[in-house]
């Protein structure tokens, strides 16, 4: 009998550990609909929204080199950003690979495409490719970008 409530105890215990596992989305799958919410911001041109998704304290490095620190800093620089040389852009993030590091960190390595760019005379640039590595920290039961660093890797040079 003893055997029999054990038995039947660990196999509950299993199936209300199950039940909430399936029940709450992975970290890799909320990392992905933090991506699509931030570039959907960004095709928007919701500065404010983008903000949102970064920690508090959280810092972003462009690629151009430039680096902010906190969630205010960053939305103040978006909006710069957005009302001049990033106006009417589109941004295209595919993360490559996702990995967490504890149940509160997770690590994202994506690429990008930034095209719509405008040079002097508003005659149209080629898009721009580059690579991020950003870190969330989880806060609750949402991921926040605690770091991100961009860059655009070199292009090879031209054969004349």
């Amino acid at each position: 009998m003893r055997k029999f409530i054990t038995a039947t105890f660990l196999i509950g215990l299993l199936l209300v550990a199950s039940s909430l596992a399936f029940g709450q989305e992975s970290t890799e799958e909320a990392i992905r609909n933090r991506v699509k919410q931030y570039e959907a911001a960004s095709n928007a041109g919701i500065t404010d929204s983008m903000a949102a998704i970064y920690a508090i304290n959280g810092t972003h490095t462009f690629a151009n080199g430039i680096t902010l620190h906190g969630r205010v800093e960053i939305a103040n620089g978006l909006k710069e950003q957005y009302a001049g040389m990033l106006k009417g852009t589109r941004m295209e993030i595919t993360p490559l690979h996702i990995r967490s590091l504890s149940t509160e960190i997770a690590v994202e390595e994506a690429s990008f495409v930034l095209s719509g760019l405008k040079g002097a005379g508003g005659v149209d640039l080629p898009p721009v490719n580059g690579f991020c590595l950003v870190v969330y920290q989880k806060e609750g039961d949402q991921w926040y970008i605690a770091a991100a660093q961009c860059m655009v890797p070199p292009q090879p040079p031209q054969d004349k």
